[in-house]
């Protein structure tokens, strides 16, 4: 596969879990850092780290050469109001893409909820709190409804199966690819995701690998997963205790994942989910990423 790789501010400690932090690392020391250790593009993170608007985030990423890559917008599926609600957010998600000439999707995923969230982890578990018939249906006509907002404006929507979400095992993503159509709907796949959510990347690569329309790399903590198979750990808990781990140290298989998907040539983005990270944690961070490059060849 052409290698055209991309950070995310996940990696760096900026996402959703510590958005309302006052310690995040700056977005001039992040970018450089990025794009210092040769990476083309940069996912946007949460709403307002690298902008308000098209405007000043275009101004944040171009001193440094960086790409926009993708930016996730989770959206509640499995509710009507909530997914009404949820629309403004996505339309804006998209307004920020089309207006810097993004190069990546809107990467849409179900909302983390309570109740998938004590379940996520354990497949059991997942397979017993499944949407189903009916409620799985209307949910996915939300995620055709929003792709198709998307297309409106010419971007790409690819939807991410993702942990503590209504699509997160290899039965629902099957089931949401059967329920959508292969234009409009592509697949984020994610390899940590996948194996939290009870898949084999491998063989989940081989199931979206026509659908495929941006790509994470992300390694697990075989350790941490099984505390959180055994109900020992939650996996909020495991997030904070490295449930995503240095590449080549966890369950992934990166060879035999990337051979699968030997003729991709959209984005990778290299993913290491991490909660606490501050300016002094950059340099460690920093040599964590450079071994995450070399262990994918780069």
């Amino acid at each position: 596969m052409t290698r055209r790789l991309a950070s995310a501010p996940c990696t760096w400690g900026v996402w959703e879990r510590t958005v309302d932090r006052n310690d995040l690392i700056p977005p001039p020391l992040m970018l450089d850092t990025v794009r210092e250790l040769g990476y083309r593009g940069i996912e946007l993170g949460p709403p307002g780290y690298f902008g308000a608007d098209a405007a000043s985030v275009r101004a944040t990423l171009e001193p440094y050469g960086l790409a926009l890559v993708g930016a996730f917008a989770p959206l509640r599926i499995a509710e009507a109001d909530g997914f009404s609600d949820d629309l403004a957010f996505l339309d804006r998600t998209i307004d920020i893409l089309a207006a810097t000439g993004s190069q990546g999707p809107v990467v849409l995923a179900g909302d983390e909820n309570a109740v998938r969230l004590a379940a996520a982890g354990r497949p059991d578990a997942v397979a017993e709190t499944s949407l189903r018939g009916d409620d799985f249906r209307r949910a996915a006509e939300r995620v055709q409804h929003a792709a198709e907002r998307a297309a409106a404006k010419g971007v790409v929507a690819a939807f991410h199966p993702h942990t503590a979400t209504y699509v997160e095992s290899p039965d629902e993503i099957a089931e949401l690819l059967e329920a959508t159509d292969p234009e409009l709907v592509k697949i984020a796949f994610d390899t940590g995701h996948v194996v939290v959510g009870g898949g084999d990347p491998v063989e989940v690569a081989r199931l979206v690998r026509e659908r495929i329309g941006h790509l994470h790399l992300k390694d697990v903590d075989s350790a941490v997963l099984a505390r959180v198979r055994s109900g020992e750990l939650s996996v909020e808990a495991a997030w904070e205790q490295g449930l995503f781990c240095e590449f080549g140290l966890g369950a992934v298989d990166f060879g035999a994942v990337l051979a699968e998907l030997d003729g991709y040539d959209g984005w990778a983005v290299v993913e290491q989910d991490r909660v606490a990270v501050q300016v002094d944690d950059l340099a460690a961070v920093r040599a964590v990423e450079v071994r995450n490059l070399a262990a994918l060849g780069a």
